[in-house]
């Protein structure tokens, strides 16, 4: 009975011996061990290479060495057979009481808690199979970066801002991370890269895509970066966005200039025009500061859904013609939908009083185009005349004219003289042929003195020239100035009184001839 319970344990022995242990797993000859497994990096990521090493250890009471033929990283799942996620093979050979450090490496798509085995299987000299196993417990963090998608909507046909969120969940830094948003229209991306991200850090990043038409239209985004471990892996997701409809909407506002220490009010002469061209409402015109009359504040605003570019004002005259004393002004690169911008103007050199026109040209999504605005400005000019004259006449003929030289407009007149125009019995005389009287302020005036030699016997007047310039123009103008008599009065009056008289004569006569001839009729 007792030999046939040795040979029964001899048996188990030698059946049982060469299978797979859990733990500590011996063969025949051959005793094999799992120890000292690390996971690096410290904070796997999903999608990220994971790299679990191990060391293999052939115990010293075995004998016989071992072929190490791999070492596996295996996920048992709930149902089906084992799936090995990573496996490192043809490993070398281990005699007894020798260790081997293996590394495996092996990524996982999915952020979540993992419950693997490390498997490591061998063959000894007799080409038994051993192997042995343990545990492993992998915790994977998400490994790319979140985006965030913020927009008001896109608008059709025109180049819409997107801005774009990223963030970096993981516990290292993200390097090398582009964000391409594809085009819906063209099919083409716009990128922007992030050159590094910090654990746990945002970056916000603006974009822009274009639409082909209004509605609900999808936007692709796809990451693409460089993990702690310097693999490069990439992400794409879409999100449906609603598309507008363009609308381009461009104002231009002129009023009288504030003062550098004010804003601009309402209730000024203000003109507004939206949706590119043609007149503007004009208002009332606020205020008397003289020192801004000249100048004009024109602003620029988008009351439209898609940004404009290349803003340019100029000014004209109602009928179209440029100013050129008014100028070009790059007001701005681009205009955002709400946005204003505005320049203030000089008047100054404008010459025309029927008003000017403010055009803004722009290059909108559907092409250039412009909007305007009238604006009430006329400009100011000075006009001279001869007012308060005094003319007297010496015994010898000698005329002497005193009067003042008046500015009854309301812009300046400058350069102004003052001469006796010669005639065929009046001359100008030394020593005041003429007179410079120079620049002569609106509603002002400047005296001057002017002398002449005149035939007295047949002249009856004196004629007075006026040579100024207004707004670079020079203007002439002539007064005739009657001489007086000897009795003191004017000689032109002498004769215009003789001219009444000899009419009323010639009037009576007349009528008396016409009285007689008409009895005469009657008697026959």
């Amino acid at each position: 009975m007792v030999r046939s319970r040795f040979l029964v344990a001899v048996l188990v022995v030698l059946v049982v011996g060469p299978l797979a242990t859990v733990g500590p797993a011996a063969g025949a000859d051959a005793r094999l061990t799992l120890t000292d497994t690390t996971v690096t990096p410290a904070t796997p990521t999903a999608g990220a290479p994971i790299t679990a090493e191990t060391t293999v250890r052939l115990s010293g009471g075995s004998n016989t060495s071992l072929a190490l033929d791999s070492v596996r990283v295996v996920r048992s799942p709930d149902i089906g057979e084992d799936v090995t996620l990573g496996n490192a093979t043809a490993l070398g050979r281990l005699s007894p009481g020798e260790t081997l450090t293996v590394p495996v490496t092996f990524t996982v798509n999915r952020p979540r808690s993992y419950d693997l085995r490390l498997v490591a299987v061998g063959s000894d000299e007799d080409g038994d199979t051993v192997r042995a196993t343990r545990p492993l417990t992998v915790g994977v963090e998400r490994g790319q970066p979140q985006v965030e998608l913020r927009t008001d909507g896109l608008v059709a046909r025109a180049d819409t801002p997107v801005t774009a969120v990223v963030s970096n969940p993981t516990t290292a830094p993200l390097r090398g991370i582009e964000l391409r948003v594809t085009d819906p229209a063209t099919g083409e991306r716009t990128r922007r890269t992030v050159p590094t991200l910090a654990a746990g850090a945002s970056q916000t990043v603006n974009l822009s895509v274009r639409a082909p038409e209004p509605g609900e239209r999808p936007l692709e985004v796809t990451t693409t970066f460089v993990t702690p471990n310097g693999v490069e892996s990439s992400s794409t997701f879409s999100k449906t966005v609603a598309v507008a409809p363009l609308s381009t909407d461009v104002g231009v506002r002129a009023q009288r200039a504030q003062g550098d220490d004010t804003q601009q009010v309402p209730g000024g002469l203000t003109g507004i025009l939206g949706g590119g061209g043609g007149g503007g409402a004009l208002q009332p015109q606020s205020g008397d500061d003289s020192t801004s009359e000249s100048r004009a504040d024109v602003t620029v605003t988008n009351f439209g859904n898609a940004a404009v570019e290349n803003v340019v004002l100029t000014g004209e005259t109602p009928d179209g013609t440029v100013l050129s004393s008014v100028g070009r002004f790059a007001l701005t690169d681009e205009l955002a939908p709400g946005e204003s911008t505005t320049v203030t103007v000089d008047l100054t050199g404008v010459r025309t009083t029927d008003g000017v026109r403010f055009v803004a040209h722009y290059d909108a999504p559907t092409g250039r185009t412009e909007s305007a605005v009238g604006y009430d400005y006329a400009a100011k000019r000075g006009a001279a005349a001869v007012t308060g004259l005094d003319v007297s006449v010496d015994d010898d003929g000698r005329v002497r004219v005193d009067g003042n030289l008046a500015n009854v407009g309301d812009g300046e007149v400058t350069s102004a003289v003052v001469a006796v125009q010669p005639t065929r019995y009046v001359e100008p005389a030394y020593p005041q042929r003429n007179y410079f009287v120079g620049s002569v302020a609106s509603s002002e005036f400047a005296p001057f003195e002017l002398t002449a030699q005149a035939d007295t016997e047949n002249a009856t007047s004196v004629t007075v020239r006026v040579d100024y310039t207004v707004d670079g123009e020079r203007v002439s103008d002539t007064t005739e100035v009657p001489l007086p008599a000897e009795d003191g009065t004017n000689r032109g009056s002498d004769q215009q009184s003789l001219g009444i008289a000899l009419a009323v004569t010639v009037g009576l006569v007349v009528t008396v001839a016409v009285t007689l001839f008409a009895r005469r009729a009657r008697d026959r």
